[in-house]
C-alpha cells in the first residue's frame, strides 16, 4: 500500500500529464503492488468460500483502479488509457454484481461460471490496451 500511496502523492503534484515513461513506470508500480496483495489471498477451499474470495479480490482492485485513475496519461496515450480504465471499472462492476448475487443466496459455482464468462471479454479488451500502452504489469492475472 505504501508504494501506491507514494504514486498517488507524486501524481497529485501539479495538474500536468505524465510523460509516457512516467505513466508506464507509475502504473506498473500500482499494478505490481496490487498483484502482490492479490497473490496473498488464498484460493477458496469450497464453493461457499467464493464470496469471501471475490470480496477480498475486489478490496485489492478498488484501490488499484483509484490509484490508476489519478495518473494523468499524456495526450497521445490518454484515449487508450481511458479505455483500459473503463474496462477495469466494468470488471469491478461484474465482480460487485457476483458478490451481491452470492450474498443473496445464488449458487456460488454457477455465479462464478457466469462471472468468468463476463470477465473474459472485459479482460481481453483491457489487456489489449495495456499491451498497446506497453504496461505489461497491468495485464489481468
Amino acid at each position: 500500500m505504501a508504494a501506491a500511496a507514494c504514486v498517488l502523492a507524486l501524481a497529485g503534484c501539479g495538474s500536468s500529464s505524465l510523460s509516457a515513461t512516467a505513466l508506464r513506470d507509475q502504473a506498473a508500480q500500482v499494478c505490481m503492488t496490487a498483484d502482490r496483495q492479490a497473490a496473498a489471498i488464498p484460493m477458496p477451499r469450497s464453493p461457499a468460500a467464493s464470496v469471501d474470495f471475490v470480496t477480498r479480490g475486489l478490496a485489492v482492485l478498488e484501490p488499484e483502479i483509484a490509484s490508476l485513475r489519478v495518473l494523468r496519461a499524456p495526450e497521445d496515450l490518454d484515449q487508450a488509457y481511458t479505455v483500459s480504465l473503463d474496462a477495469f471499472a466494468d470488471k469491478l462492476g461484474a465482480l460487485t454484481s457476483a458478490i451481491s448475487r452470492m450474498r443473496a443466496g445464488a449458487d456460488p459455482r454457477g455465479t462464478i461460471a457466469v462471472l468468468a464468462q463476463c470477465l473474459a471479454p472485459l479482460d481481453s479488451r483491457k489487456n489489449g490496451v495495456w499491451r498497446r500502452l506497453d504496461i505489461p504489469a497491468c495485464l489481468s492475472r
